[in-house]
């Protein structure tokens, strides 16, 4: 949400747990929907870890201003998949719980960091370690409405509603400034707060 907590370091630290997020999401579809039989996502470049491949960049800036993004959407071929709709269900739900493992596995970085490198450069790290923890939270939860551009598109396609592309990037200006005036994160913290404390910690999950 913008206001004054949203400050540069917030920004650049949201900026690289964005990448991270965005690789570990589309990388974990691309990987689910190449198991269930479409090999399309490898063709496409979409099997690897490295950011750039699952970028979009309205998705990126509406990370860094909110903590609430997406990537770049993985395409499916529903007629090529092992269990034909649920196919999709499965790839997208894949996506959120790696974001949640993510978001385990991140945490477990902070005492290494706090205990190895120097002080400034020790804080700095736990810094980014919790705020990248929680976002994977929030994304993991984000990602699941049922809306392009988001993951959970795939979840409107299983039920055979697929839009046109224009109209993801249309819905993905509304949800940077819904997700910049708070709105979104107001609506998913119910979830949030049920999900994050099973996965972060009471301690960390606020």
């Amino acid at each position: 949400m913008i206001g004054a907590e949203l400050t540069i370091q917030l920004v650049v630290l949201r900026l690289f747990a964005g990448l991270i997020i965005v690789a570990v999401q589309g990388a974990t579809i691309a990987a689910a929907a190449v198991l269930l039989g479409d090999k399309g996502p490898r063709y496409d470049g979409r099997l690897t870890l490295l950011p750039l491949a699952h970028l979009d960049l309205l998705g990126l800036v509406s990370i860094m201003v909110s903590g609430l993004g997406w990537s770049k959407p993985v395409a499916i071929e529903t007629a090529r998949l092992r269990f034909g709709r649920w196919g999709l269900v499965i790839a997208a739900l894949a996506g959120s719980v790696a974001l949640l493992v993510a978001g385990y596995l991140i945490l477990l970085l902070i005492i290494p960091l706090l205990t190895l490198l120097p002080y400034t450069a020790g804080l700095t790290g736990a810094a980014f370690v919790r705020v990248a923890a929680r976002l994977c939270v929030w994304m993991a939860l984000f990602s699941l409405l049922p809306v392009p551009p988001l993951a959970g598109a795939h979840l409107l396609a299983a039920i055979g509603i697929r839009l046109p592309a224009w109209v993801g990037i249309v819905i993905g200006i509304g949800l940077l400034a819904a997700s910049a005036f708070g709105i979104t994160r107001m609506l998913l913290t119910p979830a949030y707060e049920v999900v994050a404390p099973l996965v972060l910690g009471l301690e960390l999950a606020g």
